[in-house]
């Protein structure tokens, strides 16, 4: 009997020790981790790349780098809008902040003349932020014509590879005096496909397929380039584009952009910047398909509504 027991303990043991790791990992990455930002300040003036930078993380994630110390790149589709951001950044300090225009819905664009002003500055970071979809009822059959899936899929994932074939060998030059990094704004839409949103869910599993690609041809593909990427799985965040309540699991855009400067370079190429995300995908990997299909439905119906009552 005793043998028994102590088998069963054991077993009990071995099973126990990865969510044990997995606790400890959690804690250190969100609650103990020093930020690395700092890292990627090397080589006289280091710019930072955001696109999508007009409005809500993007804007934050603006402010939150150039606070750090980088100078900015900022890519966005209104002249207004844009010329506003630059304004509020600039008003901190004296570094460069510099901006380019391009509606990412539409990817019929020069990349190269795009990119041509930067291409002798010590770019680091590029944080891949563009991207989004309206809340509808209507299924892609019904709502949507070609022209409104190809703007969704070129705005949140064919603009964002595009720009990135067009800036890697300025990235590689960047990197041979240090760490450069180049982020993707992922989803939680992508690990659950809630409905009504199979076309943006589809489009941010090509980015967080594309990361782990881009990441592995230039880490261990012959000589690594240093250049690294990242894959940010992103829940709720209040923003023009999702009108919300800021709360614990609802964070501000100012708050979120925090948590993704205090995690950059952690050395994952796919997580939660935000640890409220991290445990909201957690449990909706403990649930199970059925369960998670169940509540998104639910949790997309009750967005859909709030959105409707604000428009």
């Amino acid at each position: 009997m005793l043998s028994v027991l102590h088998a069963l303990a054991a077993v009990g043991i071995v099973l126990l020790i990865p969510l044990l790791c997995r606790l400890g990992n959690f804690i250190w990455l969100y609650f103990l981790r020093p930020s690395t930002a700092h890292a990627y300040l090397h080589a006289g003036p280091a710019y930072a790349l955001i696109t999508g930078a007009t409005d809500g993380i993007g804007k934050a994630l603006a402010k939150e780098l150039y606070d750090q110390g980088f100078n900015l790149i900022l890519h966005g589709r209104s002249e207004q809008k844009m010329r506003k951001v630059v304004d509020e950044v600039r008003g901190t300090g004296a570094r460069d902040v510099l901006y380019f225009l391009a509606d990412a819905s539409d990817v019929d664009h020069d990349f190269e003349r795009m990119i041509a002003p930067y291409a002798n500055l010590n770019i680091t970071v590029v944080v891949h932020n563009v991207g989004n979809q309206g809340f509808t009822k209507e299924r892609i059959d019904d709502g949507f014509s070609k022209g409104d899936v190809a703007g969704i899929v070129n705005r949140n994932a064919i603009f964002s590879l595009y720009l990135t074939h067009t800036l890697l060998p300025r990235l590689r030059l960047s990197a041979k005096t240090g760490p450069v990094l180049v982020q993707f704004m992922g989803s939680l839409a992508s690990e659950i496909c809630p409905p009504r949103f199979a076309i943006y869910g589809a489009t941010k599993s090509f980015l967080k397929a594309l990361a782990r690609g881009l990441d592995n041809d230039e880490r261990v593909w012959g000589t690594p380039t240093g250049v690294r990427f990242e894959y940010l799985v992103t829940g709720q965040v209040q923003s023009n584009s999702m009108r919300l309540k800021a709360t614990l699991d609802t964070p501000t855009s100012e708050t979120y952009a925090k948590a993704v400067v205090g995690r950059m370079g952690c050395g994952r190429r796919k997580y939660c910047p935000y640890w409220v995300h991290a445990m909201q995908q957690w449990f909706s990997e403990v649930m199970g398909e059925t369960t998670q299909d169940s509540y998104s439905a639910a949790a997309i119906a009750d967005l859909i509504a709030t959105h409707e009552k604000k428009v």
